[in-house]
């Protein structure tokens, strides 16, 4: 009875994870129609549009699509909502750059305004295209899913799993509190190092972050240097 209990268990992984990678695959030829560079943008999904926050991700989508860089979101209502609004109305004006969001299925908040846009069943697939393809990462105030979308990117960077890309945080009221629980426990306990803290930049100038970020996007991450 146990080993046929097993079974059931390596076949029901098995058949989750053929359908993941069917996923990633699908995603990947979306994401290929991209003109790249791209970047990703991770924000809160609660964020009204007038939010500060909202705004400022709104511009600094616009922003990169001026600059030719595409921009993909997960696909969400907030701030995810605020930068593919503002990267399609920069497309639509200077024909540049474009936008995708890549949604999970059975979330509520849908984003109106990607120029592309799909649903994934899992997380970790979805969590996979957005990061895989981008050469900078740019992180607005959000919640629970946010924090866990910055800190498996700094996990995968500290570790090396993952090139040393450009990460902006934008929010400094925001991000404040987090910073000095970095640096007064973190830090403190010998969990991080002080060299891993300067992985992210924190700020919220947007031409700033820009800079930043467009200082290794050059290229899409699979083309010459």
């Amino acid at each position: 009875m146990k080993f046929f209990t097993r079974m059931r268990w390596c076949m029901s992984a098995t058949w989750r994870w053929i359908k993941a990678t069917l996923q990633m695959l699908r995603g990947a030829w979306q994401i290929s129609k991209l003109n790249l560079p791209i970047v990703t943008i991770f924000g809160g999904a609660r964020f009204l549009q007038a939010d500060k926050y909202a705004v400022l991700a709104n511009k600094l989508a616009a922003m990169f699509v001026e600059q030719n860089i595409s921009v993909i979101t997960g696909g969400g209502s907030g701030i995810m909502e605020a930068a593919n609004c503002g990267a399609v109305a920069q497309a639509s004006k200077t024909g540049k750059g474009k936008s995708i969001g890549i949604n999970v299925k059975g979330l509520e908040e849908r984003n109106k305004c990607a120029q592309e846009y799909f649903e994934l069943n899992d997380f970790f697939a979805r969590k996979y295209l957005m990061t895989h393809f981008s050469m900078g990462f740019v992180v607005f105030p959000g919640g629970f899913g946010t924090l866990e979308e910055l800190g498996e990117i700094l996990t995968l960077i500290q570790t090396k799993k993952m090139p040393h890309l450009p990460i902006v945080l934008i929010g400094v009221e925001y991000w404040s509190p987090f910073m000095e629980w970095l640096n007064k426990e973190v830090i403190t306990h010998g969990a991080i190092s002080n060299q891993e803290i300067e992985l992210f930049v924190l700020t919220d100038d947007l031409q700033r972050a820009l800079s930043l970020v467009c200082t290794t996007c050059r290229v899409g991450p699979d083309d010459p240097k």
